[in-house]
């Protein structure tokens, strides 16, 4: 029997990417890293111009990406170690009181160029990864079912910009353990498949 172009279309694999199988990790969070319960994959808006004619108007594709935010849920410790660490990059990136706040941290952080020119000053755009820089990358790798990765999401220089608050409730009957929710921004994301 003849193959038929709709034959042809037919998947290799019917296997389906599971929500739960996923693993987040941020290099200036680790303890929020080992207790993240969900995060997303932002969307991804490309800005668009109209060309206007005498009939109907011609969307032309724009030059400008604009990246959604990435958000993570995460279980807090009983010290509530992890969520001190989020809080105090916020803060410190912040420096609501005095700009020690935002020197002490950042200030005498070894940090890479984008043009790989290591400087010992505080903080610029083109930061990387180090135990006080401004900006952390990020990886969310998507994992089949035997849980290998199969997918990684790079985050470019990702910051804190919300951290949800808790609340402490006496009148709760069962033993409920807190989560927090976290909203970065970052420069753009990469995907790289790994299969």
């Amino acid at each position: 029997m003849a193959t038929t172009q709709w034959d042809l279309r037919q998947p290799d694999m019917l296997d389906f990417l599971r929500p739960n199988g996923f693993y987040f990790l941020i290099q200036n969070l680790p303890q929020v890293t080992y207790f993240c319960q969900s995060a997303n994959i932002p969307s991804v808006n490309l800005g668009f111009a109209i060309q206007p004619t005498p009939f109907v108007n011609i969307p032309k594709p724009g030059e400008k990406i604009d990246f959604g935010e990435l958000n993570i849920k995460f279980l807090i410790q009983e010290t509530m170690a992890n969520y001190i660490e989020l809080y105090n990059w916020i803060i410190a990136l912040g420096f609501p009181e005095s700009h020690n706040q935002f020197q002490s941290r950042f200030g005498g952080a070894s940090t890479i160029s984008p043009e790989g020119n290591v400087s010992a000053t505080g903080s610029r755009p083109g930061l990387r990864s180090t135990d006080a820089a401004e900006y952390s990358d990020a990886t969310l790798l998507a994992l089949d079912s035997d849980y290998q990765p199969v997918v990684e999401f790079t985050f470019k220089d990702c910051f804190p910009v919300g951290l949800t608050g808790i609340e402490f409730d006496v009148s709760t009957g069962d033993t409920q353990y807190f989560a927090a929710q976290a909203v970065f921004r970052y420069r753009m994301f990469t995907v790289t498949s790994l299969a």
